[in-house]
């Protein structure tokens, strides 16, 4: 009993030591160098809330003015904070480096001061720019040099702009004992990070081999997300945006929401929603459209306010809305789904439960939180992408032994058909055997009648070029017998015409099969003719104008020889006096798209009046023209000039 008053007054004296030890000077001896310190019970804090004081101010101001740090209640989260503290070293110490380390404070200022006479002055912080960090330090940390037997006056200046209640858990600690306690969370980091790169390539290598769209999905999904997970790391910042580190932060919850998006299309891809469920499919599609808008907004949020606490408390109960959508699936596609399409149920499970780990460890911890978030982020992604992968995997593979199976169906639909094809084309050549035999006898048939015709056409061909030459010979062996010269004339001009109907038959005796007669050959025979019968002197000079290669069929060629005929017989008996200087005769013969033109001149007297029912030779042409369903144009001016214009065909 007598122990007992004593026994209360040791427990209430051990029990009170840390509220003495509150805002006492940190001692750091050669025993608790490489011990992680907190500082946090040995600060004493003032708000700067019109960030007016200097490190000088604050040094000088009263021990009165401050309160201690466990104590201090902000009116703002934003504002400016003063930390102050002292630090002595003993003089067993051999440590000189130290490493006082923080988390994810957005600007901080580190004074350090010995004798008030200030040592150093650094910066650091999550938005600071890398150029404004000193050489040696990090993002979220200094390096600073401690001398044995010394005491240092430390001031923090503190302004956390992301309006999140900002955390003071600075840390004092040996540099190398930092070093490797930070090695270990680094490589695990790398380790994962290597772990993602390996899969995201494997994404893609299987996509460009297979060309199955969810491979694209689960690529993107890898690289979105882990882009979120590297982003909540200081080297982040960085390495991408040294001096821009704002942006960098901004775009973290563009990483998350786009990899949301990249995880709901492979949902529906793979799991093929459309077809099993289409409500659920349009709600997804909503969803989907949906996040864009909610990310632009955020944006809005953090870049005109710096609310990232607000935007990260909105997130947390959207999140609600997303574990809704993958347990509303999960339990309404189960036993729609093969095996292979399960696996994506179990990384939806994963991805669920990684997704409240987060939430949970933000919803409890803040943005402490964001320590944690990027290894747990890793592993879980690395465990939905393997569990992906292998439900990819066994989906081809379903599909392989599906292709196998159906091929094998069809060689055995081939086979059949094959036979039945074979069984249809022996019945065909026997039908096309006797209907080939059939044919034979008919093109013997046709030839036989077709040599009889050509025989009789031989002989037709051959009495008409006896009749003409026979009335030619008449008529020439007439002609001496005549006195009167208009009857000779008749006579030559009969000849003329029984030539020019000679010399059409005998070019389509001559020429091919389909009976086309070579105009500019004709056309010359004709002159030299008509030309040996009137001007046997050669006196009219006749110039040709005919393309070689132009010639026309058996129906035109007749019309056209008479024509030629009566223009030149026309011309040698009227055109030209016996004493004529240089008389002369133009044809020629023009080809255009759609129409013959032959064009007859000749430079004789010509005549005031054209008379054409006078004349049997222009009335002669007019009919004739009339048969090449041509037109005819005369101009008398200076001798005859006729213009003929008749269709190729």
């Amino acid at each position: 009993m007598k122990l007992r008053p004593a026994l209360s007054i040791y427990l209430y004296i051990l029990l009170s030591l840390p509220s003495f030890c509150l805002g006492e000077g940190v001692f750091i001896s050669e025993k608790n160098a490489e011990a992680h310190t907190l500082l946090k019970p040995f600060f004493y804090a003032i708000e700067d809330s019109s960030d007016n004081y200097s490190a000088k101010d604050i040094l000088h101001k009263q021990q009165s003015d401050f309160s201690l740090l466990e104590q201090l209640k902000l009116s703002a989260p934003d504002h400016t904070i003063w930390l102050k503290t002292t630090i002595q070293t003993s003089k067993d110490l051999l440590h000189r480096d130290f490493h006082l380390s923080f988390d994810h404070l957005t600007f901080v200022d580190l004074y350090l001061f010995k004798d008030d006479s200030l040592v150093t002055h650094r910066q650091a912080g999550v938005f600071r720019k890398q150029s404004e960090i000193s050489a040696g330090d990090q993002r979220l940390g200094f390096n600073l040099l401690l001398n044995k037997a010394s005491n240092y006056q430390l001031l923090l200046k503190i302004k956390h702009t992301k309006k999140y209640p900002p955390i003071f858990n600075f840390q004092l600690q040996d540099a190398y004992a930092y070093l490797v306690t930070n090695r270990n969370l680094d490589l695990t980091n790398a380790w994962l990070q290597g772990a993602l790169a390996i899969l995201f390539l494997y994404a893609c290598i299987s996509w460009l081999v297979n060309r199955y769209r969810p491979f694209v999905w689960v690529a993107l999904f890898l690289l979105l997300i882990g882009l979120y997970g590297f982003s909540l790391q200081p080297q982040y910042i960085d390495l991408l945006f040294p001096s821009y580190p704002e942006t960098g932060w901004l775009l973290v919850l563009v990483y998350l929401h786009s990899g949301i998006i990249s995880f709901y299309l492979l949902m529906a891809d793979f799991l093929e929603i459309k077809k099993n469920d289409a409500t659920l499919y349009r709600c997804l599609m909503y969803v989907i459209k949906a996040i864009p808008f909610f990310t632009l907004l955020c944006l809005t949020n953090n870049i005109l306010t710096s609310n990232y606490y607000l935007t990260n408390q909105i997130n947390l109960y959207i999140s609600i809305v997303h574990l809704s959508c993958i347990g509303y699936t999960f339990f309404t596609l189960w036993n729609k789904l093969d095996s292979g399409q399960r696996f994506l149920l179990y990384g939806i499970i994963v991805f669920a439960a990684g997704a409240i780990a987060l939430v949970g460890i933000t919803f409890v911890l803040n943005e402490q939180g964001f320590i944690y978030a990027p290894i747990i982020t890793k592993t879980t992604i690395i465990l939905i992408a393997i569990l992906f992968l292998a439900g990819i995997g066994r989906k081809l593979r379903q599909h392989e032994q599906e292709k196998i199976a159906t091929l094998k169906l069809l060689n055995k639909l081939h086979s059949e058909h094959n036979v039945l094809i074979e069984h249809k084309v022996e019945e065909r050549t026997i039908e096309l055997q006797a209907m080939n035999s059939k044919l034979t006898l008919q093109q013997e048939e046709l030839i036989s009648q077709h040599n009889h015709i050509q025989t009789l056409m031989d002989e037709l061909n051959h009495r008409v070029k006896n009749n003409l030459q026979m009335l030619y010979s008449l008529s020439t062996f007439q002609l001496p017998q005549i006195q009167n010269e208009k009857g000779k004339q008749v006579l030559n001009e009969m000849r003329s015409r029984i030539k020019a109907m000679m010399l059409v038959n005998e070019h389509l005796n001559t020429e091919t099969e389909k009976q086309f007669v070579q105009v500019s050959s004709l056309t010359k025979e004709i002159k030299q003719h008509i030309q040996y019968i009137y001007d046997p002197q050669r006196t009219v000079k006749i110039e040709l104008d005919i393309p070689d290669n132009f010639s026309l069929s058996t129906k035109h060629s007749l019309p056209f020889g008479l024509i030629l005929t009566e223009l030149f017989t026309n011309t040698f008996k009227h055109a030209f006096e016996p004493e004529y200087i240089a008389p002369s005769i133009k044809i020629g013969i023009f080809l255009a798209e759609e129409e013959i033109q032959l064009t007859y001149k000749d430079n004789g007297k010509g005549a005031e009046k054209l008379d054409t029912r006078s004349s049997m030779g222009i009335s002669l042409i007019h009919d004739l023209a009339r048969q090449l369903k041509g037109q005819l144009q005369i101009n008398t001016n200076s001798g005859f000039n006729y213009l003929f214009t008749f269709p190729k065909h």
